[in-house]
């Protein structure tokens, strides 16, 4: 753990820059001084943390050349990468006061030297407080977008994130699929052991799928007993194997309510993004595959 300024710290991971044979092109150092020193206007004109790290990106790109930029927090949410990872690497662990920022790595064909590095962290200690400061902006608009009684998602955080992750999907002509989900005759849970016992039997659906799904999902209450899950860089068939995982995981489950146990089963409709399809359009296909479930008996995953 390095100290960088009075308060921020830097953890340098899997730093590959030693024994060059490669040196960046000379970049003027009074220029480098001066990008450096209006970074932080530049950065503190945005608090929205997607907005902070392509500005970030710009002005780094001028004195420090990369083949790729990657940025990672998964506690809200945010995955960056511009492009395909090179051989040579340099990671960072970013942390503040001992609160976590995320990690961000550059990567490219040729090694680091020590220069480059100097000069990434030297940038890296410019963006500490403004990426602090919309993390906690962030943090703040997913406790708005949170479901109170699961944890998960909620509906509005569903169709932000469906709409970004089609629209990204489609320019990156890359996979994605869509699981839709509900709990097979919940109003019969209601019915028979009252509502409190069917709060309990979504609660506990959520920490299984959580605990079943891979760190790159994202899990949604939809509403109501409907769960929903977008699977980025997923293709249907890998789409149907998370799903069978969670129906059978379901299945297993057994609530108890203070006076009896209880279980259920989930049905499952999975669909994979077309090229050129519509929000929309996507979503109706893997709704009317999970109605397909629904048909051939419940306890079902149908792929549309």
């Amino acid at each position: 753990m390095v100290n960088q300024t009075e308060t921020a710290k830097l953890s340098l991971v899997g730093k590959h820059s030693h024994a060059v044979a490669f040196t960046t092109p000379d970049v003027d150092v009074n220029q480098s001084e001066a990008i450096i020193n209006r970074l932080p206007a530049i950065l503190q004109t945005t608090l929205e943390l997607d907005d902070l790290v392509q500005l970030f990106q710009d002005e780094l790109k001028k004195v420090v050349p990369y083949d790729s930029f990657h940025y990672q927090h998964r506690d809200v949410l945010c995955d960056i990468n511009t492009a395909k990872r090179s051989h040579h690497n340099c990671t960072y662990r970013l942390e503040m006061n001992a609160v976590w920022l995320g990690e961000l790595t550059l990567t490219r064909g040729k090694k680091f030297s020590d220069k480059d590095t100097k000069l990434v962290e030297d940038f890296l200690c410019k963006l500490v407080y403004p990426l602090r400061n919309c993390l906690l902006y962030r943090q703040a608009q997913r406790a708005a977008l949170q479901d109170k009684l699961t944890g998960l998602n909620n509906r509005a955080a569903f169709d932000n994130s469906l709409t970004r992750e089609v629209d990204l999907a489609q320019r990156q002509h890359t996979p994605l699929s869509l699981v839709v989900l509900d709990i097979d005759h919940f109003k019969t849970v209601n019915d028979s052991y009252g509502h409190s016992a069917g709060d309990l039997a979504l609660r506990t659906l959520a920490d299984s799928i959580i605990e079943t799904l891979r760190r790159s999902d994202i899990a949604f209450r939809y509403g109501g007993e409907e769960f929903t899950l977008v699977l980025s860089n997923t293709d249907k068939a890998s789409a149907h194997l998370v799903a069978e995982r969670i129906r059978v995981a379901a299945s297993q489950l057994s609530c108890n309510d203070g006076a009896r146990n209880f279980g259920f089963t989930v049905s499952l409709g999975v669909s994979e993004l077309e090229q050129g399809e519509h929000v929309t359009t996507f979503f109706d296909r893997v709704d009317q595959a999970l109605f397909q479930a629904k048909k051939l008996g419940r306890n079902n995953t149908v792929s549309a």
